[in-house]
């Protein structure tokens, strides 16, 4: 977690001190290589709906592999300017470089941050820096809980303010842009949003070794469904339809609200993490309820954890698109280095109702239990 926050905050400098050339300038970067094994036949494992293809019934080296780099300069004590790419296997169905961080940020006081440019979606604990796997424990974020977040980053501003309360600290984020992204969603079916608006907070509770937050966004977007089976519904004769309407009603993804809570505990070995979030769409007064439970527990340069995520769809309606699955995990992780951790990590995954979840599922496939195995090695520089 310390290593995220270095990240998400770099090119450190003591306020009060004049700067040179060495304190302005600072570059950074983070890796990950990692090993998929997969024993479901009839779907492909997907780390989160943003990739066209899985780890299918073997080996595969796309899902979770990635190299991000980050540029910051710091003109003054008060403002700087942070930039980061970050390459990954995506809904192209290729590695591709994404500029996922580019802001300028002005701190006018100890209290006060604003921001201005492509942010990280800070939607809730983790969501802005669920790339970095050096940052957690696991070889990757829950995907029953992350895998079906939207956006990577949004375009627009946020302002964090921070206030002591006691010992214990306070802090508020408001956030408001836009955004763009594209979802591959089934065979022949992917979903670009041109997100018009996206705005929200979150609000956080340091005390002692406990760490509490509470988020609240609203994402409003145009979405443009494209491929075969839109084509198809736009070619039904006599008919006049609007593919984009037809399958608008279907999943819904013009209106999302999130609310979230999380908890995270971090004292000597002993790191205990919990989160909860309920996604609301337009579909059919749908929702999507997803949320995880961890625990890790640091023995020298090992820590080993055990995990259980959760994810379930409903709305008035349900079909074929519905997604319900639970995941048991066990795993270690240990830290080779200072900046270098090796990962092993077994899924048990109970899925009832794939949705959009898994890729490349056979015609009569329901559900049923699979298990992946992944190796990894986290990297930071």
């Amino acid at each position: 977690m310390s290593w995220a926050l270095c990240l998400a905050a770099p090119i450190p400098s003591a306020f009060g001190h004049p700067l040179d050339d060495e304190t302005r300038l600072r570059f950074s970067g983070f890796g990950t290589l990692a090993a998929v094994h997969s024993d479901q036949a009839n779907a492909d494992f997907v780390r989160d709906i943003s990739q066209r293809e899985g780890a299918g019934d073997g080996w595969s080296g796309k899902t979770d592999s990635l190299l991000g780099a980050q540029l910051g300069y710091r003109f003054t004590d008060e403002l700087d300017v942070v930039v980061q790419g970050l390459s990954r296997y995506q809904e192209s169905g290729h590695f591709e470089p994404e500029l996922s961080w580019a802001f300028v940020r002005y701190r006018p006081d100890p209290a006060v941050q604003l921001r201005a440019g492509r942010l990280g979606w800070d939607v809730y604990q983790l969501a802005d820096s669920r790339y970095v796997g050096y940052a957690y424990n696991w070889v990757r974020p829950p995907v029953d809980h992350f895998g079906t977040l939207q956006l990577v980053h949004i375009d627009g501003a946020d302002v964090t303010f921070k206030q002591p309360v006691g010992s214990d600290l306070v802090r508020l984020k408001l956030y408001a842009g836009r955004s763009d992204s594209e979802i591959y969603l089934t065979e022949g079916l992917s979903a670009e949003f041109d997100v018009d608006q996206v705005y929200g907070g979150n609000l956080d509770y340091e005390t002692g070794p406990w760490r509490f937050r509470v988020s609240y966004t609203q994402i409003h977007s145009d979405v443009d469904y494209r491929g075969p089976v839109a084509d198809a519904i736009e070619r039904v004769p006599f008919a006049n339809l609007d593919p984009n309407n037809v399958l608008g009603d279907v999943f819904g993804f013009d209106r999302i609200t999130l609310f979230s809570l999380g908890a995270l505990y971090d004292r000597g070995p002993l790191t205990v993490q919990a989160m909860v979030n309920r996604s609301k769409v337009t579909r059919y007064e749908g929702q999507i309820d997803s949320g995880f439970v961890s625990v890790g527990y640091r023995v020298q340069r090992v820590t080993p954890f055990v995990m259980m995520s959760k994810v379930k769809t409903t709305s008035t309606h349900p079909d074929g698109s519905d997604i319900d699955q639970q995941t048991y995990s066990l795993g270690a992780r240990y830290d080779v280095a200072a900046n270098l951790a090796l990962k092993a990590q077994l899924d048990r995954i109970d899925t009832r109702s794939p949705g959009f979840l898994w890729r490349d599922t056979d015609s009569d496939w329901r559900g049923g239990w699979s298990s992946v195995f992944t190796l990894g090695l986290d990297f930071i520089f």
